[in-house]
């Protein structure tokens, strides 16, 4: 999922991290939705993953390691930034 993710996925987690450090939960929600939009998205249209696959816990698993990159890969972005 992280070589297909795009410029504007990056740019909806990215708006997610700042609603959850800000504490505004009615964003956190809405850019929930969204990142659970553009998981499946991803993962049924790049991924060759079956609708049936995404209740699957492995599926769940790979989901919470896609955040888990993504939030590394911003963060990592943003201290570059600072150097």
């Amino acid at each position: 999922m992280l070589d297909h993710t795009t410029v504007d996925d990056e740019t909806v987690f990215k708006n997610l991290m700042i609603a959850a450090l800000n504490d505004d939960s009615g964003s956190v929600k809405s850019y929930v939705v969204q990142m659970s939009s553009l998981l499946m998205n991803l993962a049924l249209t790049k991924c060759e993953v079956g609708m049936s696959m995404l209740a699957d816990p492995q599926f769940q698993a790979a989901a919470r390691i896609y955040g888990q990159h993504m939030g590394e890969k911003l963060m990592k972005k943003a201290f570059d930034k600072l150097n």
